[in-house]
């Protein structure tokens, strides 16, 4: 017996219990799915935020030690960067581009990249948050600062909000189950 044939001899009841169980589940999945969409790309941008004013905050930090030319202090400076779990890579340039001190969360991640002073802003490349900041002091470069973090600290929040969204889905349609048992008994009782 085909789908078509089954639903056919389905009692009138049940036809529409199953439209209205449907309904709901597609335009619920659509409205989580747009939700979660919407949460993703505003923890990228939150993450974006919070990455360019630290490394904002680190490269003012760190004028002294580029002026004076003082790698040990420079090195220090970036050293501090380990409490934020998520940055991999992060680099101090001097004023020619040439990479003046680094920091790697693990020894064997890949070195900073050469730094053009033109470049400048953040980008998303291969789950990856890359941010180069030129550093002024009185109007005048001094250097720039890189920032290499992962996304994990996104992907981490976006799971956990996947799974209250996906249980709060749960929880509507078998909400929907209950009340369309029953107000389908009620509507559709004979007279």
């Amino acid at each position: 017996m085909t789908l078509s044939a089954r639903y056919r001899d389905l009692p009138i009841r049940y036809k529409l219990r199953l439209i209205i169980m449907l309904t709901l589940g597609i335009a619920g999945t659509a409205a989580c799915v747009t939700i979660l969409a919407h949460h993703y790309y505003t923890l990228r941008e939150s993450l974006r935020r919070d990455l360019s004013v630290l490394a904002e905050i680190t490269g003012d930090n760190s004028t002294a030690a580029l002026s004076f030319a003082d790698r040990k202090a420079a090195e220090e400076l970036l050293s501090g960067l380990r409490a934020k779990r998520s940055i991999v890579t992060a680099a101090l340039y001097s004023a020619d581009g040439r990479i003046f001190a680094g920091y790697r969360r693990d020894p064997f991640a890949t070195a900073p990249p050469n730094f053009e002073m033109s470049e400048e802003g953040a980008s998303f490349e291969n789950k990856r948050l890359r941010i180069f900041q030129r550093i002024l002091l009185a109007h005048q470069l001094i250097g720039a600062i890189y920032l290499d973090s992962d996304l994990s600290e996104v992907y981490s929040q976006l799971r956990e909000f996947a799974l209250l969204v996906i249980l709060d889905l749960i929880g509507a349609v078998l909400l929907a189950f209950i009340l369309s048992a029953k107000l389908l008994t009620v509507i559709l009782k004979p007279i």
